[in-house]
């Protein structure tokens, strides 16, 4: 699925749409930023591209160095009549 976000400062009557979009149908919602929703301090945060904090894999990579999850054991394989069936 494609989709298509922009910021817009001082909002045109009229918005232009990618070529793309052009004579389908779609979905546009449009979000006041000029309103506060109850996030102020969340929305202040810096963000990269992907939308995460910037800095916040740097932060927490290795965070669970001390408390390492291991992975319970899995069972066997059981055969029967030619098909393998995991057994938990």
């Amino acid at each position: 699925m494609n989709f298509y976000r922009e910021t817009i400062k001082n909002l045109p009557p009229v918005i232009n749409m990618p070529a793309e979009f052009r004579n389908r149908n779609a979905e546009i919602i449009i979000l006041p930023l000029d309103e506060s929703n109850g996030n102020q301090a969340e929305d202040d945060i810096e963000r990269d591209a992907m939308g995460y904090p910037i800095g916040f894999f740097e932060e927490t990579a290795g965070s669970l160095a001390d408390d390492p999850v291991e992975r319970a054991p899995q069972g066997g394989i059981r055969r029967t009549g030619g098909t393998e069936i995991a057994c938990h």
